[in-house]
């Protein structure tokens, strides 16, 4: 397939990898387009921006954003989906810093998976690693979130499932590509930044949206086994988030089902459904 990289169109291996495509440090972002728009793009860059000015970057110099350099990506795009004859894709961009303070960008696409209505959760073995700092930025090259993924595909290989990673505690952490809430009742819950999780621009929508409805408590803790409802925040989702149904062990034991009543949970997900489709921009 073809990719994008600091102006120019290059071949790289189907579905290549972060690491693939930058062996050393590097930020990312992922997002889905679909009918021509992204959902909450300026979360994405302000995960990026951030993480540049913690390495006392200047982001101005990129070539692409979602502010004053949004129409850098139109064509872009219409060639990358155009070569693999897709209308919705998966978008990931790839930011390598150098030390002139200058960047190397990278853009790929890949096949956008319909997005499930639930899904069964894995605990896996493949214990989080520890962040550069925190709240942790999402950086390449990705290898133990790699390892956690390519555990899940042992466990099980389909669409509809996901592995959820603990730390050195045997706290929940995060998913291998989601960030995880859940719902005892009472309180919505996610796990908290010294679990060494992600920060997440999924869960970040999650909280915006219930800003004036309900409060999300960060926490630090083994596996909810009381909780009432689970979700999964993934930004590729339609929506942003869909509910667990099932959480298995490594040794594909179930260790917990969704309770019967998930009123909460199905309100929540709508209102997350219609925040993020009002904060979609058009990149097509």
């Amino acid at each position: 397939m073809i990719a994008w990289f600091n102006h120019q169109y290059v071949s790289v291996p189907d579905g290549a990898t972060v690491s693939q495509l930058s062996p050393h440090f590097c930020f990312f972002e992922t997002f889905a387009i679909r009918k021509g728009k992204i959902e909450v793009p300026d979360v994405h860059q302000k995960r990026i921006e951030s993480a540049l000015r913690h390495q006392n970057l200047d982001s101005s110099k990129l070539h692409l954003n979602f502010s004053d350099k949004i129409h850098h990506w139109k064509p872009i795009l219409e060639n990358l989906l155009l070569n693999e004859k897709l209308s919705d894709a998966i978008v990931r961009w790839v930011v390598i810093p150098h030390n002139d303070n200058s960047f190397s960008e990278w853009v790929t696409i890949r096949s956008l998976i319909p997005t499930p209505p639930s899904v069964d959760l894995f605990l896996l073995k493949t214990i989080r690693d520890k962040a550069e700092w925190l709240p942790r930025p999402k950086t390449g090259p990705w290898k133990n979130s790699q390892l956690a993924l390519d555990e899940l595909k042992k466990l099980s290989s389909g669409d509809d499932t996901e592995g959820l990673q603990l730390d050195h505690h045997g706290n929940i952490s995060e998913g291998t590509r989601s960030a995880l809430a859940w719902w005892d009742g009472n309180q919505w819950f996610t796990p908290s930044p010294e679990t060494q999780c992600l920060k997440s621009t999924s869960l970040e929508t999650f909280q915006q949206s219930l800003v004036g409805k309900r409060t999300i408590k960060t926490i630090t803790q083994s596996f909810p086994i009381h909780a009432q409802s689970l979700i999964i925040l993934r930004s590729t989702f339609e929506g942003g988030a869909v509910k667990v149904n099932r959480v298995f062990n490594s040794s594909k034991e179930l260790i917990w089902t969704a309770q019967s009543n998930q009123e909460e949970a199905d309100s929540v997900l709508n209102h997350l459904k219609i925040f993020r489709a009002q904060r979609s921009v058009i990149l097509l």
